[in-house]
């Protein structure tokens, strides 16, 4: 019956991909890409419809159990909301320079937990560190430090960040239940790549509806044809310390009072709206944009990289982010 009903479920999920991206595909020949379009409103409808559906379709698969400890209601919920309001307060606090923190929290986990690293994580990790690291020294949108430093900083962070949340979860018991796999260290280079390619296409309507609200606008540094191939920097770098390093980070406090499922599901809701929130201005507005790009964007990512496996999830964020790169590319040549 599981099998019948996950089958539904990716059919549910196709009937709405399709729509959607038909019906935004169609609008992108159009020319208008503003927030404030007669179709924004119809547009977010449809895509938070197929959030749904993807959400629905990836299932946690974190296994309750009858040994588990129960959670403890109160508690939790007060965890939870002290946890928000520090992240969202040290984020308006310390701002951007916040990442460079967190290389150093990676590398205090991986001292405390005490396990030797494994050679193939630690040589994969390490490739696609330095592929964001090459490619992040094109960042054209980061103007607060020199792109040089920023291309080291992806670096350490892709690095430390892949190595201590593979840490954490082989620790806490979760890699083993499939939470925050590769596939390339699970199965190899061919089903990574297979990964890679279906999270392209998972990812395109999401993509449409990022030109459509004007995403792009404001990227007028694009000006090479080869620049949108940068997008290949957040593909891999927010993936590594905005999901498998922040969210079981946030599992370790939360399950002191909750069972293994109910706080890796709180965990990854937090960061995934905590990580919008970075992309925002901040303040009140800023709250109100974390919740749209939140809901739209950073769950459906979170799902893919803790509950699928990562390449799929760099496949899908390198997409949303290379179509809105060639798009300004298109506006602004």
């Amino acid at each position: 019956m599981k099998a019948i009903s996950g089958q539904k479920q990716r059919n549910l999920f196709m009937i709405i991909w399709v729509i959607a991206s038909l019906f935004l595909g169609w609008q992108l020949g159009q020319g208008q890409y503003s927030f404030d379009t007669p179709l924004a409103v119809p547009n977010l409808i449809v895509m938070l419809l197929c959030t749904v559906a993807l959400l629905i379709w990836i299932p946690n698969p974190i296994k309750a159990t009858l040994l588990e400890k129960s959670t403890r209601e109160g508690p939790f919920i007060l965890l939870i909301l002290v946890s928000t309001v520090i992240l969202f307060a040290v984020r308006d606090v310390v701002g951007p320079p916040l990442l460079f923190v967190l290389p150093v929290i990676a590398s205090l986990m991986l001292i405390l937990l005490k396990r030797p690293l494994e050679k193939r994580e630690g040589l994969y990790a390490l490739g696609l560190a330095l592929i964001a690291g090459v490619t992040g020294l094109g960042a054209g949108w980061i103007t607060y430090i020199p792109t040089t430093l920023w291309g080291i900083l992806q670096i350490f962070l892709v690095l430390t960040g892949l190595l201590a949340g593979w840490g954490i979860l082989r620790f806490t018991g979760l890699r083993e239940q499939g939470v925050g796999t590769s596939r390339l260290l699970s199965e190899g280079a061919v089903p990574a790549l297979k990964s890679f390619l279906t999270g392209l296409v998972i990812a395109l309507p999401w993509a449409f509806l990022n030109v459509l609200l004007g995403a792009g606008n404001g990227e007028t540094w694009v000006k090479e044809w080869w620049q949108p191939v940068i997008a290949l920097q957040p593909g891999i770098a927010e993936e590594a310390w905005g999901r498998i390093l922040l969210v079981p980070l946030l599992f370790l406090v939360f399950r002191r009072v909750s069972g293994s499922r109910v706080a890796f599901a709180a965990a990854l809701y937090v960061a995934a709206y905590w990580f919008a929130y970075l992309h925002t201005p901040g303040g009140v507005s800023g709250v109100i944009s974390a919740v749209i790009l939140g809901t739209l964007y950073a769950l459906p990512v979170s799902y893919l990289c803790l509950y699928r496996d990562l390449e799929t999830a760099i496949g899908w964020h390198f997409w949303v982010d290379f179509v809105k790169f060639v798009f300004a590319f298109i506006l602004f040549n």
